[in-house]
């Protein structure tokens, strides 16, 4: 018989070869956690899918105008001070002050809840100065309510629907109020800034494909009516915000107008008032023709110098918009002096310029080189153009000190008429200089309001935002197939996990791969007896069939048994294997029984089998047989009891047993003592056959103990119970003694190594309806095996 103790054997092992049936394997043997992962999965989806409350989305479409250049108005056309790229409309869309004004207009901070089922009310204003503004309003009926804190205390109002409640720092509007009298519910005021981040973290802005300037806005609310409002309400401050700031211009030039209207309109209701009381009073009503050729060139000089001023200002405006624009790098010209050659031909050359730039975008970054270029060409030439702006501004400032001039030569000559006719004249002078400065303002007031009015926003509202009739979550039919397919990668992924973490031994293939020494039987699982139906009816547990070779010999663990009795034999043909020692690495893995119904099955054949108990520190052997445990092997040791006493009969043919005995404060001393090998020294010549089952040998070392007297060991190793690292390091352990290892014994002890091997249930059958000639089991009643 060999000795397997060479290391070098497992290291020469191949690595294992995978195959598919390996996996499925595994699915089969995790069944159980992976079934109750799939469905933890599937139940908690389903369970959220069917609970959740239902989200609408709202989406409306806009559209940013990139327009084109019509005729050679550039600037005009185009308007690329009002032409934004779609990302920066996004992000000013989703701005802050717009959610803000989103927000005020719609009273989102508003928040109704916990409110009985049959009030209904329209909430039309809300204020509070308190620092917890929580209210509970509670109906009284007849369309009355009561104002309380939401914590208890005091009454903060009442009022009637329709009407105005006040109190201290607090006011409420209720219109339309219905319900029952002490039906409430609770009103709050939620922090203004937080909803209007919470509104914007919401609101989704994407632009619809890339170059199409349409904009994709969304937002998501359980109430669908409030989540079109809010859209329809925020892309509609946008557009007025848009319009605002596009027309900035043009309002400056209208109230700039505006405020010199109203101050030569009263100078010439007093001029004309003046003159009139003049010639009534006088009696001069008419001035000689070089008077009035020269009260109209003075009154022509000063609409002149009106003039200048206009577009003094206008440029003015003009240089601090660019300069603005500059200091921000946006790419903007003003809409204004586009009466002047050299500002038309700049904005023409910028306008194209920001056509090419815009085409590169759509293909490059705004890093790339080639954009890099066109950004710097429009930068030099809006410089230019503020170059420009700024020396008409120069020529106005030039041209405005040559009219003063000729309006004061001019004024001097009029000094020189004499004295009614020079009161005539200036009166005349004042009123018509003020008439025409007035109609001139009047015309520039109507052009520039026309020119404010007719500014409008690059944004059109392509949809508007409709109440969504259906909910976009939860997606039932898509949860719950997310939730079939997760379940089924978590249940799989679990089953896979666990396969991994578990490094016990589980076949005999693994076994001898990892521990490099022969599996000599696979035991099936044992179990209780089958025909105690009176005990399980009674409740009671049907008892162990621990000695299963004896009671049923048919049965698929009593055939292991046998295959266990030709292994030994042939494993030990021609050597020396009257003593065998049974073992095994921890506590609990059936030992016991292996020996026993090992130790029947060998008698089995007409040999004289003596089982020894050698487990002195938790001794169950002498519980299969229903005896005393003394006295037994520890009483004879000591010398408290013969030989004759300490065997007992088991009551099975050829079959006696030795109990471990009393239990002593030091068993590997006794077992290792002068009088333990003299007694199995004696007994050799008593028996053909004896076995000793010996105690877990990497608990104890009572195992290590006794190989000197035994000819082989024998291992028993639960399958599924035992760690790798257990066993090799029992193996470890034996290797060390002179007593060869005959092999292991796989015990399926927890019925785990059915997931592991499926022949046994076949076989066992096969065996139990065929039977075997050995002889043993004639006359004795059949059971299910």
């Amino acid at each position: 018989m060999q000795q397997f103790d060479q290391p070098a054997h497992q290291g020469n092992l191949q690595p294992e070869e995978v195959h598919l049936s390996d996996y499925i394997n595994v699915l089969y043997r995790r069944r159980k956690i992976a079934l109750a992962v799939f469905a933890a999965v599937v139940i908690g989806v389903t369970g959220y899918t069917l609970t959740a409350q239902p989200v609408y989305e709202a989406t409306a479409t806009l559209h940013v105008k990139d327009d084109k250049v019509k005729g050679g108005n550039f600037l005009g056309e185009l308007g690329l001070s009002r032409d934004n790229p779609v990302q920066t409309e996004i992000e000013i869309l989703k701005s802050r002050t717009n959610a803000e004004e989103t927000v005020r207009r719609l009273h989102l901070n508003w928040v109704v809840d916990k409110r009985s089922n049959g009030s209904t009310f329209r909430l039309r204003e809300f204020t509070t100065l308190a620092e917890q503004p929580v209210y509970r309003v509670r109906l009284t009926g007849g369309g009355g309510y009561e104002v309380a804190a939401d914590s208890g205390g005091a009454t903060v109002a009442s009022g009637m629907s329709g009407a105005l409640a006040r109190g201290d720092g607090f006011t409420l509007l209720l219109d339309e109020l219905q319900g029952k009298a002490g039906e409430s519910f609770r009103l709050s005021l939620a922090p203004f800034n937080n909803v209007a981040a919470g509104l914007r973290n919401g609101v989704r802005a994407t632009e619809v494909g890339k170059g199409t300037n349409i904009i994709k806005l969304s937002y998501q609310h359980s109430d669908p009516r409030r989540a079109a409002e809010v859209i329809n309400t925020l892309a509609q401050v946008y557009l007025e915000r848009s319009v605002t700031l596009k027309t900035q211009e043009a309002s400056r030039s209208v109230e700039f107008i505006a405020q010199q209207l109203e101050q030569v309109r009263a100078t010439l209701n007093g001029a004309e008032d003046e003159l009139e009381n003049y010639k009534t009073t006088t009696g001069v009503v008419k001035l000689d023709s070089e008077a009035e050729g020269l009260i109209e060139r003075l009154s022509e000089t000063e609409k002149g110098l009106a003039a200048v001023t206009l577009r003094r200002k206008q440029a003015e405006f003009a240089v601090d918009a660019l300069q603005g624009a500059i200091g921000r790098q946006d790419s903007y010209a003003p809409a204004i002096l586009l009466d002047e050659p050299v500002v038309a031909s700049l904005a023409q050359s910028m306008a194209q310029l920001e056509i090419e730039r815009r085409g590169l975008l759509v293909e490059f970054s705004a890093a790339h080189p080639a954009v890099q270029t066109l950004s710097d060409r429009i930068s030099e030439t809006q410089g230019r153009l503020l170059s420009t702006y700024q020396t008409i501004l120069q020529g106005l400032a030039s041209s405005t000190r040559t009219l003063q001039g000729d309006f004061a030569r001019y004024e001097a000559e009029l000094k020189k008429l004499p004295g009614a006719e020079l009161e005539l004249a200036r009166l005349t002078r004042r009123a018509s200089v003020n008439a025409d400065i007035y109609i001139f303002l009047l015309q520039k007031h109507e052009e520039a309001r026309i020119a404010q009015a007719s500014t409008i926003s690059n944004i059109n509202i392509i949809d508007p935002a409709i109440v969504p009739d259906k909910p976009i979550k939860p997606q039932k039919k898509k949860n719950l197939l997310l939730g079939l397919i997760v379940g089924a990668m978590a249940a799989v992924g679990i089953a896979f996990f666990r396969e991994y973490l578990d490094d016990t031994i589980k076949d005999s293939d693994s076994a001898k791969r990892l521990l490099g020494v022969p599996t000599l039987a696979l035991i099936p699982y044992i179990g209780r007896q089958d025909d105690s139906r009176k005990l399980r009816e009674e409740g009671a547990v049907p008892p162990e069939r621990t000695l299963i070779a004896h009671l049923e010999p048919r049965s698929a663990p009593a055939e292991a048994f046998r295959a266990l009795r030709t292994a030994l034999h042939f494993a030990g043909s021609g050597k020396k294997s009257q003593v065998l020692l049974v073992t095994s690495t921890v506590p609990g893995e059936g030992k016991t029984t292996i020996s026993a119904n090992l130790a029947v099955t060998m008698a089995q054949t007409g040999s004289r089998v003596l089982l020894v108990g050698c487990d002195l520190r938790k001794p169950t052997l002498h519980e299969m047989f229903n005896t005393n445990n003394s006295p037994g092997l520890t009483d004879h040791l000591i010398g408290d009891a013969t030989i004759a006493a300490a065997v007992h009969a088991t009551g099975i043919f050829n079959l006696d047993f030795i109990s471990a005995g009393t239990v002593p404060p030091n068993p590997a001393e006794l077992l290792g003592s002068t009088a333990m090998r003299e007694l199995i020294e004696k007994l050799r010549t008593d028996y053909d056959l004896i076995l000793l089952d010996a105690p877990p040998a990497l608990a104890v070392t009572d195992a290590a103990v006794l190989t000197p007297l035994a000819d082989r060991t024998i291992v028993v190793l639960q399958v599924g119970g035992v760690s790798t690292k257990a066993a090799q390091r029992t193996l470890e352990i034996l290797r060390t003694t002179p007593t060869p290892i005959a092999g292991l014994v796989l015990n399926d002890k927890t019925n785990k190594g059915v997931d592991y091997y499926g022949y046994y249930g076949r076989y066992g059958k096969y065996a139990y309806g065929y039977g075997y000639g050995y002889g043993e089991g004639d006359g004795k009643e059949k059971r299910k095996g």
